[in-house]
């Protein structure tokens, strides 16, 4: 039972995390901005970091522990969101070679998955979510019944379950594309290297000019024969990093693909709202 209800209250945070982020973002640059890992309207690392910090308050109360003080909640938060942020960029990075936030201009950053002022920021969020929004959650979901609430949770599990898999199956979809115009790009480059006879210096620019021309083209049908999914998951994504086990060319691969991406969603989008 407890676990279907901190189940719910860990989607329900998600979503109050996902219009925070969305909202936030979309004020600052001006326009919409749709965050998250997702696709559907959840934060999962907001929703996590709400849980966690509601059950900790919760144990503290239950086992007749002296109640937690608004400072000591608050270190809480702060300590306990460096920890969630750095492990979650570092897993997501692993992954998927993706960033979805990125620190590194913010004064006192380690590596730019976390930073002093947004661990501020969650630690103060951590006094809105025990004074706030939890007990307003918790008041909102006191009239479900225990079964109920497992139902309520099971359904919830699933969606978010499906939607996971659309998300992960798409960022697996783009760095397959890349590896295989890697791939492509160097297999015509090496018929391409036989069948040039001129001088040294004509070949070296007969080289440079087929390799952009044939990257264009299978990065521009790349694009195209992405699915809405594919495209909807990478837009969320702030840029890639890079591996050790990252060749040069693969990175400039990705890197083009994700960049004529972002320009063909602009374009598309220019071209929607002219009509």
């Amino acid at each position: 039972m407890w676990i279907s209800k901190y189940f719910v209250y860990f989607i329900l945070f998600s979503c109050m995390g996902w219009i925070y982020e969305s909202t936030f973002c979309t004020l600052k640059t001006g326009k919409w901005q749709n965050r998250g890992f997702l696709y559907g309207p959840l934060c999962p690392i907001y929703g996590v970091g709400a849980v966690l910090i509601t059950f900790i308050v919760d144990q503290v109360e239950a086992h007749g522990v002296p109640e937690l003080v608004w400072w000591q909640i608050f270190l809480i938060a702060f300590f306990g969101s460096i920890v969630l942020e750095y492990v979650t960029s570092y897993v997501l990075e692993k992954l998927f070679h993706a960033y979805w936030w990125d620190y590194s201009d913010v004064p006192l950053n380690i590596h730019g998955r976390v930073c002093f002022p947004a661990s501020c920021g969650f630690g103060v969020a951590g006094l809105i979510v025990v004074y706030g929004i939890a007990p307003l959650t918790k008041n909102m979901t006191g009239w479900i019944s225990p079964s109920w609430m497992e139902l309520l949770s099971l359904l919830f599990m699933a969606v978010v379950s499906a939607d996971a898999t659309l998300t992960v199956s798409a960022l697996t979809h783009f760095e397959h594309n890349v590896v295989a115009l890697e791939t492509a790009l160097n297999q015509h480059m090496d018929l391409f290297v036989n069948s040039v006879q001129e001088k040294k210096q004509a070949a070296s620019v007969a080289l440079a000019d087929e390799r952009a021309r044939f990257s264009k083209e299978n990065m521009e049908r790349s694009i195209r024969e992405m699915d809405w999914t594919h495209r909807v998951a990478l837009k969320r994504v702030q840029g890639f990093r890079t591996s050790k086990k990252d060749t040069t060319k693969r990175v400039y691969s990705r890197e083009m693909v994700f960049d004529s991406l972002k320009k063909y969603l602009a374009n598309q989008r220019k071209q929607k709202d002219e009509q």
